[in-house]
């Protein structure tokens, strides 16, 4: 990651002191016009950019800010959080922070526990977390508040914890309109299918357990209850996936909406469309990763159901920056992020959220 220079790198390239270019940099006391003639020059040079939220004290202290969530690959949901996440800290570089990832497997929770047991061992100042396992999370956040460190969640909330901060959708909501979504493009005598991912240590993600909720909600209450069926497919050992998703399929002719409780929903609908089968089933998944969208244009799924990952991921770390410089946030307790909804005809409108 390309860093800004900071005030220190600055006034050593000026030759004055970082006092003189935090002055300068924030219009206050008097300074020489050769020490600002001086500064400016470097600062054009190495194409500093003022940010208004940091001040002096960022001179004085560095800070230690440990991020844990799943593995980030480009194009994949937790890599948009992890690149709205560097751009954060490109933005606040001219704070001295050292960050640390503290990387998992989203489908085991055993590498959950190990990336969670690492982060109290390194007595951070700060944690960002990305949670998927309801009690893992409780537990880490039992040890950051005996400690007192404070925490902010991205993409999940867990309930019954001290967090500063929260950044995520409204995920029962997600699931509602899942089903409302996915109703309304299928025949009246349609059934429907929940595919969940199947996950090292028998765990369900937080997330996925509330989208569920919400589904099953939004049929529950027009009286359509009794017409979804579930089912799991895996990400971690696929060579089954396309003969036991064929036949769960073949065995429920009537299904018609396949809902994707995560942001896999390529994976289902690679296989229906490799066998033909797509064209007669709608299907509803969830983010704009790379290889969703490239289903997307070939029409195997039909919507995505988006929450901004990248903003979940910069404003976690501005959170976290100003709890540390100030005591305090600027951000409510709990920011519930847009709910977007990408299909074929206006997915070319968000374009920024994803590199295609």
């Amino acid at each position: 990651m390309a860093k800004q220079a900071k005030i220190k790198d600055i006034a050593k390239m000026a030759g004055v002191s970082a006092g003189t270019v935090d002055r300068i940099l924030h219009n206050r006391g008097k300074v020489s016009q050769s020490s600002r003639q001086a500064v400016e020059k470097v600062l054009a040079e190495v194409g500093y950019r003022y940010n208004i939220h940091t001040s002096a004290v960022a001179l004085k202290k560095g800070y230690n800010i440990v991020i844990s969530m799943p593995t980030a690959s480009p194009g994949e949901y937790w890599g948009s959080i992890q690149e709205g996440i560097e751009h954060a800290l490109r933005e606040y570089s001219d704070i001295s922070i050292n960050c640390r990832y503290a990387f998992y497997n989203q489908f085991d929770v055993y590498s959950c526990r190990t990336a969670f047991d690492s982060i109290t061992a390194d007595s951070p100042d700060a944690v960002i977390i990305g949670p998927t396992f309801t009690d893992e999370t409780i537990g880490l956040c039992r040890r950051l508040e005996e400690r007192k460190i404070p925490f902010v969640f991205i993409d999940s909330a867990i309930e019954g914890t001290s967090t500063i901060a929260t950044f995520t959708t409204d995920q029962y909501a997600c699931g509602f309109l899942l089903g409302r979504l996915l109703h309304s493009i299928t025949p009246e005598d349609s059934e429907f299918a929940i595919f969940r991912n199947t996950r090292v240590g028998n765990r369900s993600s937080n997330n996925s357990v509330e989208r569920k909720k919400g589904f099953i909600g939004y049929f529950k209450s027009i009286g359509m209850k009794d017409r979804i069926y579930e089912t799991s497919f895996s990400v971690l050992d696929p060579e089954d996936n396309a003969k036991n998703i064929l036949e769960f399929m073949k065995s429920h002719p009537s299904i018609k909406g396949v809902a994707a409780l995560n942001s896999r929903g390529y994976i289902i609908a690679d296989i229906l469309n490799d066998n033909e089968r797509s064209e007669h089933v709608r299907m509803v998944s969830f983010d704009m990763t790379t290889n969703n969208v490239r289903c997307i244009r070939n029409g195997s799924i039909d919507a995505l159901l988006c929450q901004r990952p990248a903003l979940q991921g910069f404003l976690s770390v501005k959170t976290v920056i100003r709890y540390l410089l100030y005591k305090k946030t600027d951000m409510p307790l709990h920011t519930l992020m847009p709910i977007d909804i990408i299909m074929k005809q206006n997915l070319d409108f968000y374009n920024e959220f994803i590199e295609l």
